[in-house]
């Protein structure tokens, strides 16, 4: 490990996307990874029976809507992704459902069922933001975030101000702002809160990213380890090196200036140039040393929220994939990638996170999950499928997180229970075996996954754009010189799109003054 330029501390999917680019531009980069196997939320895993893989944390990527798959030129080192034309299904207690389909015509078809306004609404929303804001949109989402003053001046127009009204909102009040009928409204809602965003002043924009989006959510065939593998790929075949089971113990700084890694044996890692940290903000403050971060800094890192819920997922190896009885109301439901089931209403789905809020296990779960083996066979033995539900959960599970572990049984039992009320076969031999992966699991796996906060923290209480990680840390440096964040606690947060570590390693290559052998995304000079 002589003559290194960086070390990346952790292996997840931004701090490989920050390595690779940075790789590939000749720097002699590290990445150190305290779990035996890298990846973070990109790992599959045969956790029920032999062959049956099953995505543990991320598994709908948006990771191709932007440039970092073709940039990297990823399909060359076996990357592959499937976009089903049905994307989601939302399908509700009484056996009716809304798909939404990559084809903006088909989704409003299947919304005029419920609400011909709403169908006529989602149309105009898919011309309005899906195509005339998207430069926009991309733009922000892979560009390091703007003042709100920078942000007026680089939007002004007509849908720049339209913008900046949906920032004022929340999330909420974006939605019910555009759709009448409330199923159709705790669709987008619940579609929502699936990426972890709360309803909250200043967050009404994010609706906007949804719905620019419709369409790109993409099934690693093989599972999702298959982008670590392929980023893996690219950093060792410029130079890099990714080490698992050695994590960082600390930071070391001399001078002011960020300079090594020590590892948890002991062995000290000097960095020439940069170290860009992927793990959480505030844990890399304390691998650095608070005394670095002047008081108001650390006190606003000491702050830092984690997700109001969790997930508690249940991994399913199947003999036929769920027989979800919708289907007979729309035959698209057995076609559909995601399938969302266990709110009705928009007041149902509130009530089922304020008592997750509370640490309380909700009346009914509700959330959303996939059977990935309809599209992708090789995920389980032949004639086999694989399924899993990711519902809403507390941490703390009766006040203490350590009961997920006593209680998994019980736990795991409930949910597919839940499950089984919407797919009648799972309760009549399609179950071959089953793996809980709880709250409690989540945090154990990736440790910068706090209370199980799957987006690596929250994005609520101004936790959003150039107010993420907090205010003073947004534009992915740090006091320290010479260290870097480069991980989804950073714009624009969690999520398989590659963008915070897309972001800093453009941010690095300025400041180091590296040729960029990539053209960065452009934010628009005008909406207008």
């Amino acid at each position: 490990m002589d003559q290194i330029d960086g070390i990346i501390i952790g292996s997840g999917p931004n701090g490989l996307v920050c390595a690779a680019y940075l790789a590939k531009a000749g720097l002699r980069v590290v990445v150190v990874e305290r779990h035996v196997t890298a990846g973070g939320g990109c790992a599959t895993e045969e956790v029920t029976l032999p062959g049956f893989r099953h995505n543990l944390h991320s598994n709908f990527h948006a990771i191709g809507a932007g440039p970092v798959t073709r940039d990297l030129e990823l399909e060359k080192y076996g990357l592959r992704y499937l976009y089903p034309e049905v994307q989601h299904a939302f399908i509700f207690r009484d056996d009716t459902a809304i798909t939404l389909h990559a084809d903006a015509e088909r989704t409003a078809a299947s919304i005029a069922r419920f609400s011909a306004a709403d169908a006529q609404r989602y149309l105009e929303l898919q011309d309005r933001f899906g195509r005339r804001m998207a430069p926009l949109l991309r733009g922000i989402q892979f560009s390091p975030p703007l003042s709100d003053a920078e942000l007026a001046e680089r939007i002004d127009g007509p849908l720049g101000n339209e913008y900046e009204a949906y920032r004022r909102m929340s999330l909420y009040e974006a939605v019910d702002r555009n759709f009448e009928h409330d199923r159709v409204r705790a669709m987008f809602k619940l579609h929502l809160h699936a990426s972890a965003f709360e309803n909250g002043p200043g967050l009404g924009h994010v609706f906007l990213r949804i719905v620019a989006r419709s369409g790109w959510s993409g099934l690693a065939v093989g599972g999702s380890a298959s982008l670590t593998r392929a980023l893996i790929s690219v950093i060792e075949g410029h130079g890099g090196r990714v080490v698992t089971g050695r994590g960082a113990a600390r930071i070391t700084v001399r001078g002011g200036r960020a300079t090594g890694v020590v590892l948890d044996e002991g062995t000290e890692i000097q960095a020439g140039r940069f170290i860009a940290s992927s793990v959480d903000p505030p844990q890399t403050v304390r691998l650095t040393g608070e005394r670095w971060f002047d008081p108001q800094l650390g006190a606003r890192i000491r702050d830092y929220r984690w997700a109001a819920w969790s997930l508690a997922t249940l991994h399913l190896a199947l003999a036929s994939p769920p027989a979800y009885r919708a289907a007979t109301y729309d035959p698209d439901v057995d076609r559909a990638y995601g399938v969302y089931f266990g709110a009705d209403s928009s007041a149902e789905l509130e009530r089922c996170l304020a008592s997750i809020e509370r640490g309380e296990l909700p009346d009914r779960f509700c959330g959303n999950g996939a059977a990935n083996t309809r599209y992708d066979a090789s995920q389980a033995p032949p004639g086999r499928h694989t399924a899993f539900w990711w519902p809403f959960a507390p941490y703390e599970l009766g006040g203490d997180a350590e009961n997920w572990d006593r209680d998994r049984e019980a736990m795991a039992a409930r949910i597919l229970d839940e499950w089984s009320s919407y797919a009648s076969n799972l309760r009549s031999g399609a179950v071959l075996g089953s793996f809980l992966f709880t709250p409690l699991d989540i945090e154990r796996r990736c440790r910068n996954m706090v209370r199980g906060s799957h987006h690596g923290g929250a994005y609520g209480a101004g936790q959003i754009d150039a107010g993420r990680p907090v205010v003073g840390l947004a534009d992915y440096r740090t006091p320290v010189e010479g260290l870097y964040l480069c991980g989804a606690g950073s714009h624009p947060g969690g999520s398989i799109h590659g963008a915070p570590g897309y972001n800093a390693a453009n941010v690095i290559a300025g400041d180091l003054g590296v040729e960029r052998w990539w053209t960065p995304i452009a934010l628009p000079a005008s909406s207008g």
